[in-house]
């Protein structure tokens, strides 16, 4: 995925790279994403170990107390 900048669409900000692409509960995921910075030549990576959807979560968990913490 390319990012431009806005105040000039012709120059390349970001590309976000994804990989390890597997299909968990039907979802196609992928495990392994890097967004490399083009200005600044750096990156970050993100690998995800284990994947699940459709947990069942508190409404606790997204108080504005909870979310400080």
């Amino acid at each position: 995925i390319d990012y431009y900048r806005d105040k000039d669409p012709a120059r390349l900000e970001k590309q976000l790279e994804l990989s390890d692409i597997r299909i968990i509960d039907g979802i196609p995921t992928a495990m392994r994403m890097v967004m490399h910075n083009r200005s600044d030549g750096t990156q970050t990576e993100m690998e995800f170990l284990e994947v699940e959807y459709d947990l069942t979560l508190d409404d606790a968990m997204f108080t504005e107390r909870a979310l400080k913490k």
